[in-house]
Protein backbone atom coordinates (compact mmCIF):
# COMPACT_ATOMS: atom_id res chain seq x y z
CA UNK A 1 0.00 0.00 0.00
CA UNK A 2 1.40 3.65 -0.75
CA UNK A 3 2.30 6.18 1.56
CA UNK A 4 1.64 8.65 -1.02
CA UNK A 5 -0.52 9.37 -3.97
CA UNK A 6 0.17 11.93 -6.58
CA UNK A 7 -2.83 13.43 -7.86
CA UNK A 8 -2.80 15.16 -11.03
CA UNK A 9 -5.83 16.53 -13.23
CA UNK A 10 -4.93 17.17 -16.91
CA UNK A 11 -6.89 18.84 -20.22
CA UNK A 12 -5.34 18.48 -22.96
CA UNK A 13 -1.27 17.67 -21.38
CA UNK A 14 0.26 16.58 -24.17
CA UNK A 15 2.81 19.39 -24.67
CA UNK A 16 4.38 18.91 -21.50
CA UNK A 17 2.92 15.67 -19.20
CA UNK A 18 5.71 13.80 -20.38
CA UNK A 19 8.37 16.01 -18.57
CA UNK A 20 6.13 15.85 -15.62
CA UNK A 21 5.62 12.28 -14.88
CA UNK A 22 9.57 11.52 -15.61
CA UNK A 23 10.32 14.18 -12.94
CA UNK A 24 7.91 12.19 -10.52
CA UNK A 25 9.70 8.27 -11.72
CA UNK A 26 12.71 10.45 -10.92
CA UNK A 27 12.26 10.88 -7.09
CA UNK A 28 14.60 9.87 -4.42
CA UNK A 29 11.75 8.48 -2.76
CA UNK A 30 9.28 5.36 -4.78
CA UNK A 31 6.64 4.44 -2.57
CA UNK A 32 4.01 6.32 -4.11
CA UNK A 33 1.10 5.93 -6.84
CA UNK A 34 0.06 8.20 -9.47
CA UNK A 35 -3.10 9.35 -9.79
CA UNK A 36 -3.75 10.99 -13.10
CA UNK A 37 -7.25 12.27 -13.82
CA UNK A 38 -7.80 12.87 -17.84
CA UNK A 39 -11.26 15.67 -18.40
CA UNK A 40 -12.41 16.36 -21.10
CA UNK A 41 -8.92 15.81 -23.08
CA UNK A 42 -9.07 15.93 -26.95
CA UNK A 43 -5.44 15.28 -27.75
CA UNK A 44 -2.48 12.77 -27.34
CA UNK A 45 -2.41 13.09 -22.94
CA UNK A 46 -3.76 9.08 -22.90
CA UNK A 47 -1.81 7.71 -25.34
CA UNK A 48 1.72 9.94 -23.91
CA UNK A 49 0.40 8.20 -20.46
CA UNK A 50 0.07 4.54 -21.76
CA UNK A 51 3.36 4.75 -23.05
CA UNK A 52 5.13 4.74 -19.75
CA UNK A 53 5.61 1.01 -18.25
CA UNK A 54 5.30 1.62 -14.66
CA UNK A 55 2.38 -0.14 -12.51
CA UNK A 56 2.56 2.86 -10.33
CA UNK A 57 1.07 5.03 -13.02
CA UNK A 58 -2.95 4.71 -12.72
CA UNK A 59 -5.06 6.61 -15.55
CA UNK A 60 -9.13 7.56 -15.13
CA UNK A 61 -11.06 9.44 -17.53
CA UNK A 62 -14.10 12.11 -16.98
CA UNK A 63 -16.04 14.18 -18.66
CA UNK A 64 -16.89 16.42 -16.26
CA UNK A 65 -14.55 19.65 -17.41
CA UNK A 66 -14.36 21.31 -13.94
CA UNK A 67 -10.87 21.06 -11.56
CA UNK A 68 -12.66 20.71 -8.69
CA UNK A 69 -14.24 17.70 -9.37
CA UNK A 70 -11.66 15.83 -11.00
CA UNK A 71 -9.48 16.45 -7.85
CA UNK A 72 -12.21 15.35 -5.51
CA UNK A 73 -12.24 11.87 -7.60
CA UNK A 74 -8.15 11.72 -7.83
CA UNK A 75 -8.87 11.91 -3.76
CA UNK A 76 -11.47 9.18 -4.00
CA UNK A 77 -9.58 6.90 -6.02
CA UNK A 78 -5.73 7.80 -4.16
CA UNK A 79 -4.69 5.11 -1.54
CA UNK A 80 -2.08 6.89 -0.10
CA UNK A 81 -2.53 8.81 3.62
CA UNK A 82 -0.63 12.05 2.55
CA UNK A 83 -1.47 13.81 -1.31
CA UNK A 84 1.04 15.39 -3.77
CA UNK A 85 -0.36 17.60 -5.95
CA UNK A 86 1.41 18.32 -9.31
CA UNK A 87 0.08 19.85 -12.72
CA UNK A 88 0.98 18.47 -15.78
CA UNK A 89 3.27 21.31 -17.11
CA UNK A 90 5.13 21.58 -13.53
CA UNK A 91 8.43 19.63 -13.23
CA UNK A 92 9.14 18.39 -9.24
CA UNK A 93 12.35 18.55 -8.36
CA UNK A 94 14.14 14.90 -7.84
CA UNK A 95 13.87 14.93 -3.53
CA UNK A 96 10.23 17.08 -3.34
CA UNK A 97 8.47 13.81 -2.46
CA UNK A 98 10.69 12.72 0.45
CA UNK A 99 11.98 16.11 1.57
CA UNK A 100 8.36 16.78 2.17
CA UNK A 101 7.32 13.70 3.75
CA UNK A 102 10.12 13.99 6.32
CA UNK A 103 9.34 17.36 7.34
CA UNK A 104 5.64 16.12 7.89
CA UNK A 105 6.41 13.09 10.05
CA UNK A 106 9.01 14.75 12.02
CA UNK A 107 6.78 18.05 12.85
CA UNK A 108 2.95 16.53 12.17
CA UNK A 109 2.33 19.18 9.94
CA UNK A 110 -0.95 18.74 7.98
CA UNK A 111 -0.64 21.29 4.70
CA UNK A 112 3.27 21.49 3.40
CA UNK A 113 4.28 23.87 0.51
CA UNK A 114 7.49 24.76 -1.01
CA UNK A 115 9.05 28.09 -2.93
CA UNK A 116 8.51 27.75 -6.96
CA UNK A 117 11.44 28.37 -9.55
CA UNK A 118 9.80 29.27 -12.49
CA UNK A 119 10.45 28.10 -15.83
CA UNK A 120 9.32 28.80 -19.71
CA UNK A 121 7.90 26.64 -21.81
CA UNK A 122 11.36 24.93 -22.82
CA UNK A 123 11.95 24.42 -19.38
CA UNK A 124 14.31 27.60 -18.97
CA UNK A 125 14.50 29.01 -15.16
CA UNK A 126 13.28 32.68 -15.38
CA UNK A 127 12.60 33.26 -11.84
CA UNK A 128 11.24 32.50 -8.69
CA UNK A 129 8.68 32.74 -5.99
CA UNK A 130 8.83 32.26 -2.01
CA UNK A 131 6.19 31.97 0.38
CA UNK A 132 5.73 32.61 3.80
CA UNK A 133 7.53 30.01 6.19
CA UNK A 134 5.20 29.62 9.12
CA UNK A 135 1.79 28.96 10.27
CA UNK A 136 0.92 32.54 11.55
CA UNK A 137 2.36 34.06 8.93
CA UNK A 138 0.39 31.91 6.06
CA UNK A 139 -2.84 32.49 8.50
CA UNK A 140 -2.17 36.03 8.42
CA UNK A 141 -1.10 37.13 4.55
CA UNK A 142 -4.13 34.92 3.10
CA UNK A 143 -5.66 38.16 2.78
CA UNK A 144 -3.77 39.78 -0.03
CA UNK A 145 -2.72 36.46 -1.66
CA UNK A 146 -2.45 32.82 -2.08
CA UNK A 147 -0.06 32.00 0.48
CA UNK A 148 0.44 28.34 -0.94
CA UNK A 149 1.28 27.27 -4.01
CA UNK A 150 -1.25 24.54 -5.19
CA UNK A 151 1.16 22.50 -7.57
CA UNK A 152 3.64 22.44 -4.50
CA UNK A 153 1.59 21.09 -2.24
CA UNK A 154 1.86 17.60 0.22
CA UNK A 155 -1.48 17.60 2.44
CA UNK A 156 -2.73 14.56 4.86
CA UNK A 157 -5.89 13.10 3.20
CA UNK A 158 -7.89 13.14 6.30
CA UNK A 159 -7.63 16.46 6.76
CA UNK A 160 -8.60 17.78 3.36
CA UNK A 161 -11.60 15.16 2.82
CA UNK A 162 -12.86 16.33 6.73
CA UNK A 163 -13.02 19.75 5.72
CA UNK A 164 -15.04 18.69 2.28
CA UNK A 165 -12.47 18.44 -0.16
CA UNK A 166 -12.63 20.84 -3.47
CA UNK A 167 -15.43 22.85 -3.38
CA UNK A 168 -15.55 25.92 -5.00
CA UNK A 169 -14.00 27.80 -7.82
CA UNK A 170 -13.37 27.34 -11.41
CA UNK A 171 -9.59 28.90 -11.03
CA UNK A 172 -9.43 29.26 -7.63
CA UNK A 173 -10.05 26.01 -5.68
CA UNK A 174 -7.50 26.11 -3.76
CA UNK A 175 -7.97 29.20 -2.24
CA UNK A 176 -11.34 28.14 -1.72
CA UNK A 177 -9.69 25.12 0.70
CA UNK A 178 -6.76 27.11 2.40
CA UNK A 179 -9.82 29.22 3.60
CA UNK A 180 -12.16 26.76 4.60
CA UNK A 181 -9.30 24.98 6.24
CA UNK A 182 -8.04 27.96 8.06
CA UNK A 183 -11.40 27.94 9.92
CA UNK A 184 -9.71 25.29 12.27
CA UNK A 185 -7.07 26.23 14.31
CA UNK A 186 -5.34 23.21 15.01
CA UNK A 187 -4.58 22.54 11.08
CA UNK A 188 -0.48 23.26 10.81
CA UNK A 189 0.72 24.92 7.65
CA UNK A 190 4.13 24.97 6.77
CA UNK A 191 6.13 26.43 3.65
CA UNK A 192 9.19 24.58 3.20
CA UNK A 193 11.97 27.55 1.93
CA UNK A 194 13.03 25.46 -0.82
CA UNK A 195 12.24 25.47 -4.46
CA UNK A 196 10.84 21.94 -4.83
CA UNK A 197 9.33 22.26 -8.20
CA UNK A 198 9.12 24.31 -11.50
CA UNK A 199 6.39 26.13 -12.41
CA UNK A 200 5.88 26.56 -16.02
CA UNK A 201 4.85 29.53 -17.39
CA UNK A 202 3.36 29.29 -20.98
CA UNK A 203 0.98 30.36 -23.23
CA UNK A 204 -1.65 27.65 -23.15
CA UNK A 205 -2.07 27.25 -19.22
CA UNK A 206 -5.08 28.40 -16.89
CA UNK A 207 -3.80 32.10 -15.52
CA UNK A 208 -5.26 34.18 -12.79
CA UNK A 209 -7.72 36.61 -14.31
CA UNK A 210 -10.91 38.49 -13.09
CA UNK A 211 -12.79 35.36 -12.60
CA UNK A 212 -9.79 34.48 -10.04
CA UNK A 213 -10.75 37.89 -7.93
CA UNK A 214 -14.34 37.64 -8.39
CA UNK A 215 -14.20 33.86 -7.19
CA UNK A 216 -11.60 35.16 -4.34
CA UNK A 217 -13.88 38.20 -3.82
CA UNK A 218 -16.68 36.04 -3.15
CA UNK A 219 -15.10 33.75 -0.53
CA UNK A 220 -13.71 36.64 1.25
CA UNK A 221 -17.23 38.03 2.10
CA UNK A 222 -18.81 34.50 2.48
CA UNK A 223 -15.65 33.78 5.41
CA UNK A 224 -16.47 37.88 6.70
CA UNK A 225 -19.91 36.85 7.26
CA UNK A 226 -19.55 33.63 8.50
CA UNK A 227 -16.47 34.30 10.81
CA UNK A 228 -18.06 37.84 12.03
CA UNK A 229 -14.49 38.37 10.83
CA UNK A 230 -13.11 42.18 9.96
CA UNK A 231 -10.15 40.85 8.78
CA UNK A 232 -11.65 38.78 5.77
CA UNK A 233 -13.72 41.93 4.97
CA UNK A 234 -10.56 43.48 4.23
CA UNK A 235 -9.69 40.44 2.48
CA UNK A 236 -12.84 40.93 0.09
CA UNK A 237 -12.25 44.57 -0.43
CA UNK A 238 -8.39 43.95 -1.27
CA UNK A 239 -9.58 41.58 -4.25
CA UNK A 240 -12.21 43.49 -5.37
CA UNK A 241 -9.51 46.12 -6.14
CA UNK A 242 -7.50 43.83 -7.83
CA UNK A 243 -10.04 42.69 -10.09
CA UNK A 244 -10.68 46.72 -11.49
CA UNK A 245 -6.98 47.75 -10.87
CA UNK A 246 -5.50 44.66 -12.82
Amino acid sequence: MPIVSIVMAVHNGEAHIKDSIQSILKQSYSNFEIIVIINCSTDNTKKILNNFNDARIKIFETNICQLAFNLNYGLDKAKGSYIVRIDADDIAEPQRVERQLQVMLKHDYDIVGSNLTYIDEYGQEIGEKKYPELNSDIRRSIIYASPIAHPSVMYKKAVVLKHGGYLNGRVSEDYDLWLRLMRDKEIKFYNMQENLTRYRIHTNQAKGNKLAYHEVAGYMIREALYQKSIKHFIGFCVYILKSIFN
